[in-house]
């Protein structure tokens, strides 16, 4: 890991576990966090217009969109953040 990558590792990691895309420690409490929140949206409304987890990765790399670690955006973290989502959310349901 870079120093940077470290450093965000640091801010969003609690002991025992990552921290889900979207959300950020703060004293101890899991808080949303508004910055990845943006993205979380674009991801679902992505997927709600029929996308995959691959074709939406394939669209954040081409917008440039960085991920948490500033890597390019794995498609199976895209699908954990969707199935995560899907979870929180009252009406679940994909539309096309």
């Amino acid at each position: 890991m870079n120093g940077n990558a470290i450093h965000i590792d640091q801010l969003h990691t609690k002991r025992g576990g990552h921290t889900p895309y979207g959300y950020a420690y703060l004293d101890g409490k899991l808080l949303i966090d508004p910055k990845e929140q943006i993205i979380v949206r674009k991801i679902m409304k992505l997927h709600q217009s029929g996308l995959s987890g691959n074709a939406i990765a394939k669209e954040l790399n081409r917008q440039k969109i960085p991920s948490r670690t500033g890597k390019s955006w794995n498609p199976c973290v895209v699908r954990r953040i969707i199935k995560l989502n899907q979870s929180n959310q009252p009406n679940n349901r994909r539309t096309k």
